[in-house]
């Protein structure tokens, strides 16, 4: 057989699991404990999510590591927009990934949220113009996938977070498919969210990370010990 589906996963890199095997054997300890065993399990997450900083061209206590691209984005989503008193108004696009689009569906739902769902030109392109003219007062995150998981439409973030910071809103960047094809420098980007998913890129399923900017306040989805700054709890 003849793999060709690695925009759904790829297969784990050797180097990866070499890099890990460690931390599966002989330091396997509880990050938070207070003992050698813990204290190396701690420098390794700290290693690990200074080298995803560098990556995305952001501090390291802006990283919160999750679960994959899916616990990301509805971090990314929910916590933004709970925890934003700006109002309770969303846009986006209806040709995001499920995660995106569930997670704003739970936000209608459950907390009484709007959202405006701009349609996509023929080529798959948003036009910012439409963007733009879907923001309001009221509204309390956009949140526009960086590369689409289906055609590989690759969306003018920079743009689009412009035209939403003029208007003091948040901007979040679904990039899990465009990881390890486009540059992700958040910088660059200037998104104030971006989740990527770490099977994709020859890691395991299970692993993930959000990058969230500077103070921007985040409501956690996940509740427990605290971990991740408080923003995502769990070993």
């Amino acid at each position: 057989m003849i793999y060709l589906d690695a925009a759904a996963t790829s297969a784990v890199r050797r180097e990866v699991l070499e890099a890990m095997w460690p931390y599966l054997t002989g330091d396997f300890g509880n990050p938070s404990s207070q003992h050698e065993v813990g204290a190396s399990a701690a420098r390794a997450l700290a290693d690990a999510r200074a080298a995803v900083a560098a990556w995305l061209g952001c501090r390291a206590s802006e990283v919160v590591f999750t679960s994959g691209g899916t616990e990301a984005d509805n971090l990314a989503i929910k916590g933004i927009a709970l925890a934003n008193p700006r109002g309770r108004h969303i846009v986006s696009t209806p040709i995001e990934h499920e995660a995106v689009l569930a997670s704003i569906d739970h936000l209608v739902r459950v907390h009484g949220f709007e959202a405006t769902l701009v349609p996509v030109g023929a080529d798959g392109l948003l036009d910012p113009d439409a963007f733009a003219a879907a923001l309001r007062p009221d509204t309390t995150l956009a949140t526009v996938m960086l590369a689409n998981n289906e055609v590989g439409t690759v969306q003018p973030v920079a743009r689009l977070a412009a035209l939403a910071h003029e208007h003091g809103i948040p901007f979040h960047t679904d990039a899990v498919q465009a990881a390890g094809w486009l540059p992700l420098d958040v910088r660059a980007l200037g998104v104030d969210a971006l989740s990527v998913s770490g099977h994709k890129l020859g890691a395991p399923k299970g692993i993930g990370a959000l990058f969230v900017r500077g103070r921007l306040p985040l409501e956690p989805v996940i509740h427990g010990g605290g971990q991740e700054r408080g923003r995502r709890s769990g070993t």
